[in-house]
């Protein structure tokens, strides 16, 4: 039996009405109902039917019957869930982590060296890739949750921890930073016709550049892919054309050394990453404190306008 549809069952019964108890889920009216039809299914049996003088769901008399076994049920589930939990106070934890890359830096130094630390029973293991491969192997269940850089987090649960606009680095001899530094505002379009060097296939800016330009008709010069961004800052160096950022490490000082490159921030792009999971994963009480972890130390991240 689906513990899930059986709480909507139990909101519908003590509510009396099928909009009250999806808003205490909260669920989609459609979503609630679908559960106790499924479960309807499952034992057999109708718990509902409507009254045609209130226009509301009726109880059956298998629905008191369901009640009652609902509440033993949960009397149960509760007392299993604190032995759960004193036993897992006795014992190690791993938590398997998935990173877009980008991210772990994105945060500073010893992220999760420092989780460890302060939690010496819980291990992290974590894998680095690109954002399309870090979200095939969550949604595979390799990983527990994941830090991943997307502009949604479609069918996953999850939140938002840091968001900036995406930047260019270009020479600020470039006529596109001259204009930004007279307090111009810089968009999609003035990208017309710029070779640019992006991590490429697999990367969430990647494919928001493309989907962004061609909504707009704007037609770029040549992409170059290129996953690392030192080699990214090295061609807008050499002045061949501009180079992906984001406000993680526009202020970091080894990107500030050379004068001559300054990082445009573009109006109609956005980059930022999410903690995210399966909506059928739910967090044990380890995963609960490093996901918590996460949320705050995105706080103290530079340039996020999550924070304004």
């Amino acid at each position: 039996m689906n513990s899930e549809h059986l709480r909507y069952f139990e909101l519908a019964y003590t509510e009396g009405n099928f909009s009250a108890a999806a808003r205490l889920v909260p669920v989609s009216h459609q979503g609630l109902t679908k559960g106790i039809k499924s479960l309807e299914k499952e034992l057999g049996v109708t718990l509902f039917e409507n009254d045609d003088e209130t226009g509301k769901p009726r109880p059956t008399r298998y629905a008191h019957e369901l009640f009652e076994f609902a509440a033993v049920f949960d009397s149960n589930m509760r007392l299993l869930q604190e032995s759960f939990s004193r036993l897992r106070n006795e014992e190690g934890f791993t938590i398997n982590l998935g990173c877009s890359l980008g991210v772990l830096g994105a945060f500073g130094p010893k992220l999760l060296e420092r989780f460890e630390e302060v939690h010496s029973n819980i291990k992290v293991n974590y894998w680095e890739s690109n954002d399309e491969l870090c979200e095939e192997n969550l949604r595979k269940g390799n990983y527990d949750f994941a830090l991943l850089v997307n502009n949604s987090i479609s069918n996953l649960e999850g939140t938002d921890l840091y968001r900036s606009p995406l930047y260019f680095w270009t020479k600020r001899s470039d006529p596109l930073a001259q204009r930004f530094e007279a307090g111009e505002h810089i968009g999609i379009r003035d990208l017309e016709g710029y070779n640019i060097a992006i991590p490429g296939t697999g990367f969430a800016c990647f494919e928001q550049l493309k989907r962004v330009a061609q909504a707009h008709g704007v037609k770029l010069g040549s992409i170059f892919e290129m996953s690392e961004i030192f080699q990214i800052y090295s061609y807008v160096m050499n002045g061949n054309g501009l180079g992906f950022s984001n406000g993680t490490l526009i202020g970091l000082p080894v990107f500030n050394i050379d004068t001559s490159i300054v990082a445009i921030p573009i109006e109609d792009l956005l980059w930022g990453f999410s903690i995210v999971r399966l909506p059928t994963h739910a967090l044990g009480s380890a995963e609960r404190l490093l996901w918590d972890w996460c949320v705050l130390q995105a706080r103290r991240i530079p340039n996020n306008l999550l924070q304004v």
